[in-house]
């Protein structure tokens, strides 16, 4: 089948089966690709097309409900730099709020106006919450930063929500730096491995088993987590000694 589809919703979830109440696999934001294998009632069976291409040849596979999908239009221009951005009905900051879009979504401009442009039908998003397709952030923990307190979603790869390797992926994206989605394929991929002993620095990715997080500086790690069931900073030593409960210990730190 191969042909292309973009989410038309804020989110979508892609699913490990094509029923409602499955594992949640990862997240298309509203612009992303997905390109459909199958369809499978009212699911379509396909791959996730990365906003970042990585040389790495790991693609997120899973299944997203076909109401939630278009037809791909033309190739958009801008994306949403906020945390949040709201799609008002009109150009008017005090008019309705059609839906609310993540971090990262792509966008398609039909038409420029003072302090908005129009994304559809009664779709406005306000110029001060979107960025230039090509424009990139320096520092990615500082991405990474401004998602504190987020909930915890395993799966989720969105400004609702997120998990572990969703965050690191998120901020590397901002970043254009490709990344695949989760930690395993990422420890593999990212970086270079340093000794364990080594003085860590910020932007150090540091991976257990099925887990990893961001250091925000020697001390400091960042990561979204169960624990705490958010994105939380805490000090390395103190998540170290608790996900070794759980996890073991850790299994490599990366250096970017």
């Amino acid at each position: 089948m191969n042909k292309v589809y973009i989410c038309a919703r804020a989110r979508t979830p892609v699913l490990v089966s094509p029923q409602t109440s499955s594992q949640l696999e990862t997240e298309l934001l509203y612009g992303q690709s997905f390109v459909a294998r199958r369809i499978m009632g009212a699911f379509i069976e396909g791959d996730v097309a990365p906003l970042i291409e990585s040389k790495s040849d790991f693609i997120s596979k899973g299944f997203v409900r076909a109401r939630d999908l278009i037809e791909a239009p033309d190739v958009a221009s801008f994306k949403i730099s906020a945390l949040k951005a709201p799609v008002f009905a009109r150009k008017d900051i005090k008019s309705s709020i059609k839906m609310v879009l993540p971090f990262g979504a792509r966008l398609r401009v039909l038409s420029a106006h003072r302090d908005f442009v129009r994304i559809g039908r009664g779709q406005y998003v306000h110029r001060k919450h979107i960025i230039a397709i090509d424009s990139y952030e320096v520092d990615f923990v500082d991405i990474a930063e401004r998602h504190l307190g987020l909930p915890y979603i395993w799966g989720g790869l969105s400004s609702d929500g997120l998990d572990c390797s969703g965050l690191v992926q998120t901020a590397l994206w901002a970043t254009g730096q490709g990344c695949p989605r989760n930690s395993g394929e990422q420890q593999a991929e990212l970086g270079r491995a340093i000794d364990r002993d080594a003085k860590l620095m910020r932007g150090d990715l540091v991976f257990w088993a099925g887990h990893v997080g961001i250091m925000q500086d020697d001390t400091q790690i960042l990561h979204a987590n169960g624990y705490h069931m958010c994105v939380e900073t805490e000090p390395l030593k103190s998540a170290a000694r608790r996900i070794e409960k759980s996890a073991g210990p850790i299994k490599a730190i990366k250096r970017l």
